[in-house]
């Protein structure tokens, strides 16, 4: 799930806590692999590499 901070850019880490607040684990890495897929049909502009993607993993624990 850090490609959505690290690699494309779309948020800070601050971002990325809200979306995960937000979407949860599952909305995150879709969205990583809608950009994902964006690139590779772009000609793997970001990723400069043959795989598309990576296994995923996203966790959001809250302790209050």
């Amino acid at each position: 799930a850090a490609r959505w901070t690290e690699m494309f850019g779309e948020g800070d880490w601050a971002d990325t806590l809200g979306l995960l607040r937000k979407a949860g684990p599952q909305g995150l890495i879709d969205r990583v692999r809608e950009l994902e897929e964006a690139d590779a049909a772009a000609g793997r502009v970001r990723l400069r590499r043959g795989k598309t993607h990576d296994d995923a993993t996203a966790l959001l624990v809250e302790l209050g």
